[in-house]
């Protein structure tokens, strides 16, 4: 505890994130877990429409985190939080009482609909009460909590599933209902926090979204930034588990383990990396994470066994660790405070589209050349990235930006 900041252990700022750890659970445990093993057993489901509920999922939980970033800025990201978590668990009855693939699908999208203000909401009370120079320790934090629980999901619902679908389900409504309890309960205090309370009720809604517009037009250097780094994870989504499956002959368990490994190194680097970022600056960061990134996966796509493999994986689990405070310290110092949630929702939009996009890609690759070209386009993409922000000026952005000295 000496070691986390004193903001970060407000009550507020925890309760934050232990709702998004317990969001992120029950996404992960819903869409990698029960959701496939519901739909095949229960329903007697095809793969492609299983495939298809979780698409209008995500569809739903992206397209909306722009405009559900704006109604907390209007109306508190406490109420816009609590009320999108009922939403979601409305959406999770509807899918544990699902006869068919319509059912099944319009609970998803629902779902979706619910769990898109969490992350504009969180990231935004976080790093709204933070100083500057903590900012990438914070967002550090965050992605801590979300790789909890989007790891520990599935783990445990897969224990649950022995005793019954109707328990797993009641669990994870359970665990929804919780994280709206303490968003509900856990009152931010007025003076560390910025954000909290209405904003546009002090100006008008048109000079509101013209100085969005502005702001948006400031930063537009980082918008493929924002894009490419999540499309080269996306490229990746598919084929990974047939890559270890294929070429390394590496069985489910196996791959249980190192997703462990990789995810518990992730996860104790973050935090150190956040740190780092917040005393030398995130330029050598950001560009060494994405170089580092990419000569990680060309590396790993040489290795014919596992245990080489897994040490390569750990080299891309550090790279993440170093790109993500300061790739998300960079886009926090680049907006305005008082709009942080509507900005953030319109990042994530665009990180979203990326993701959606990647998966096809990296199929598609797959097919037409061989099982390494994924991880070679997806190293071009992080590689070139890493160059870019190496060298280019970002106007505005330069104290977020320090070379290191």
């Amino acid at each position: 505890m000496r070691g986390i900041p004193q903001e970060i252990r407000k009550p507020f700022v925890a309760s934050a994130l232990v709702t998004l750890l317990l969001v992120e659970f029950v996404r992960g445990a819903l869409l990698l877990a029960l959701l496939p093993n519901i739909g095949v057993d229960a329903l007697g489901l095809t793969p492609a429409a299983i495939g298809l509920a979780i698409s209008v999922h995500y569809f739903f939980d992206n397209i909306l985190r722009s405009p559900m970033g704006f109604l907390a800025d209007h109306f508190g990201h406490r109420f816009v939080l609590v009320t999108g978590l009922f939403i979601a668990a409305v959406g999770l009855i509807v899918i544990a009482r699902a006869t068919n693939p319509v059912n099944l699908t319009v609970g998803a999208g629902i779902l979706g609909v619910g769990t898109s203000p969490l992350w504009p909401s969180v990231i935004s009370t976080v790093t709204g009460t933070v100083s500057e120079q903590q900012k990438a320790s914070a967002m550090g934090y965050i992605y801590i909590a979300w790789l909890i629980g989007g790891g520990a999901g599935p783990v445990v619902i897969n224990l649950v599933l022995g005793l019954s679908y109707r328990v797993a389900f009641m669990l994870l409504i359970s665990l929804l209902l919780l994280g709206g309890l303490l968003a509900l309960l856990t009152k931010p205090e007025q003076s560390t926090l910025q954000g909290d309370e209405p904003f546009l009720v002090l100006i008008a809604p048109r000079r509101y979204f013209s100085e969005i517009i502005v702001n948006l037009k400031q930063i537009r250097i980082l918008f493929p930034g924002m894009f490419v780094q999540t499309l080269a994870i996306g490229i990746l989504i598919p084929v990974l588990t047939p890559y270890a499956r294929v070429v390394l002959g590496v069985s489910p368990q196996l791959q249980s383990v190192a997703m462990v490994i990789v995810g518990g190194t992730t996860a104790i680097f973050l935090p150190i990396m956040g740190k780092l970022v917040d005393r030398i600056g995130a330029r050598p960061f950001l560009s060494g994470g994405f170089l580092l990134t990419a000569i990680g996966l060309i590396l790993f796509t040489l290795q014919t066994a596992i245990w080489p493999a897994i040490g390569f994986m750990l080299v891309l689990a550090l790279s993440y660790a170093m790109i993500l405070p300061s790739w998300n310290s960079v886009l926090d110092g680049a907006i305005d405070r008082e709009k942080r949630g509507a900005m953030w929702g319109v990042f994530m939009t665009v990180e979203g589209l990326g993701t959606a996009t990647g998966p096809y890609i990296g199929g598609r690759l797959w097919q037409a050349f061989g099982p390494q070209a994924p991880f070679w386009m997806s190293a071009i993409v992080v590689g070139t990235m890493g160059l870019l922000y190496l060298f280019i000026r970002i106007p505005g952005l330069n104290r977020h930006l320090k070379p290191s000295t």
